[in-house]
């Protein structure tokens, strides 16, 4: 039995399921960074489907907003200061009291959409790699039930590659993320200036594509609710700074780190679209729409080695990618599995800390989505059900937790205007879901089959969230006690009575 005088965190037992303190702002920076590298995956879909200059209003809208839901993510934060696993559990915390199986379908509805992400980005990036360096090489291994090209088999690599430094720790994960970060910005920054240093780039390119002639869909807003639906997997990505709050050495630096990620990833989506837009017309999206970001370096960089380095710098945004998703995905299901949504198989940690179970059932499902899905955007339009319904749930759980607990500590409090900003949310965030899920065929990427996935893996969710509370532990289905935990630890330390 363990000495009630030693700390916690000298308990073996304790020691399994805790997460180290490594982690500074500027790492989940640099891990967040790969956001910005989403451009490379589905902006060129977007500005050959609407125009460039309704790309650029749809990508910098969507990053406004996940900048502004930062903000209510920090506050949160602050609340449960040692709950792993960020925004899906934060809706979890808000809804149990309500209805419980909400918590299940956030967390595993986030963990689905951002672990989809590392096969929609490597399965991309080897398809830059192939066009790039061998265009020759078409051959397809056919397995009767799926064939599987280069380009897959460089994406499956890829995962395997990233998968090492993710198995010992955010901090590894962390320092691949800051190096290669280092050097995205080189090709982005080169995206910003480009309308000044480059005699291709024209204003005529920037066409707006809602709305105008012969548009049936609501004059445009259908269009615009569904591409603001599909990109929001990116956008929004800069919460995933929250996951790590157990992992900071300081309590500010979640703040610190949704902050200026959130103004980061704001920046790059309005300046680069801008850049691209104006060196490639919407007829040479349309013709090549991974090639995008190829033929506008084409525009601004002479031919050859500088062009190469360029482009691999850009492939390495792509991998930041992988790397972050890996390294949130596993603590959002780890994070589940603590709080009872998930199989108690899931709380376990490697000897470094990590849990590296939810790693590998993320490389396991990706490699199968690349070998069976062949369209990188369709796991992007299946995934994304699962993953808006966490920021949804968790933005209105904001609003739950002010009402439902006013009393509880928030050491860091997001102001006077955060309730209607989170109401406002909120019924945007419930627009944007209801209508770009029913409506994502208009973008010539989604349709039954996609949304009948997302719907799939949310009914999955349930179905593990009653394994767990029925099948292992005696918890309630429906609604959780009311929370009075925190009252305790406010209460006054009682008065010592004097001694004669």
């Amino acid at each position: 039995m363990t000495d009630p005088s030693t700390p916690a965190a000298a308990d073996p037992a304790a020691e399994q399921t805790s997460l180290h303190k490594t982690l500074r702002w500027q790492d989940a920076f640099a891990l967040a960074m790969a956001v910005s590298g989403g451009l490379f995956v589905s902006f060129g879909a977007t500005m050959a489907a609407i125009g460039a200059l309704s790309a650029l209003f749809i990508w910098a809208l969507a990053a406004g907003i996940g900048w502004l839901q930062n903000n209510l993510f920090a506050e949160m934060a602050s609340m449960f200061p040692n709950k792993p696993g960020g925004v899906p559990v934060y809706a979890h915390e808000a809804w149990k009291e309500r209805f419980a199986p909400a918590g299940a379908l956030a967390t595993f509805g986030y963990w689905f959409g951002w672990s989809a992400v590392i096969s929609v980005v490597s399965f991309t990036a080897g398809g830059i790699i192939q066009a790039r360096w061998f265009p020759d090489q078409a051959w397809v291994l056919d397995f009767g039930i799926a064939q599987i090209g280069l380009s897959q088999l460089l994406g499956i690599g890829l995962i395997l590659a990233i998968m090492v430094p993710n198995l010992f720790g955010a901090q590894p994960a962390a320092w691949v993320n800051k190096v290669i970060g280092a050097l995205l910005v080189i090709p982005l920054l080169i995206f910003v200036v480009s309308p000044i240093i480059s005699g291709d780039w024209q204003f005529a390119n920037l066409t707006w594509g809602l709305g105008g002639e012969g548009a049936d869909h609501w004059g445009g807003w259908q269009d615009a609710l569904v591409w603001l639906y599909l990109v929001g997997w990116t956008a929004y990505g800069t919460e995933m700074c929250a996951a790590f709050t157990p992992e900071y050495k300081s309590r500010k630096d979640a703040k610190r780190a949704l902050s200026s990620s959130g103004a980061y990833t704001f920046a790059m989506f309005a300046l680069v679209p801008l850049g691209v837009g104006g060196l490639v017309s919407r007829d040479e999206a349309a013709a090549d729409v991974g090639g995008v970001f190829v033929n506008a370096f084409a525009s601004v960089l002479p031919a050859g080695p500088v062009a190469d380095i360029m482009l691999i710098i850009s492939l390495g945004a792509l991998l930041m990618g992988v790397n972050a998703s890996m390294a949130d995905g596993s603590r959002a299901l780890y994070g589940a599995a603590l709080d009872g949504l998930v199989p108690r198989q899931l709380e376990k940690l490697n000897k470094h800390q990590v849990p590296a179970r939810a790693i590998l059932i993320a490389v396991v499902m990706n490699i199968l989505l690349i070998v069976f899905v062949s369209n990188p955007i369709s796991i992007l339009v299946a995934a994304n059900l699962g993953y808006l319904l966490a920021i949804l749930l968790a933005v209105s759980g904001f609003i739950i937790l002010r009402r439902d607990h006013p009393e509880m500590p928030r050491p860091f409090r997001a102001g006077r205007t955060a309730m209607p900003l989170a109401v406002t949310l909120t019924v945007y965030g419930a627009v944007v879901l209801v209508v770009g899920s029913l409506s994502s065929e208009l973008t010539g990427y989604g349709g039954a089959l996609e949304l009948s996935i997302g719907v799939g893996i949310l009914l999955l969710s349930l179905v593990l969230y009653v394994i767990r509370r029925r099948g292992q532990e005696r918890l309630p289905l429906l609604r959780e006690p009311r929370r009075t935990d925190y009252l305790v630890a406010a209460e006054p330390a009682a008065t010592p009575e004097p001694t004669n």
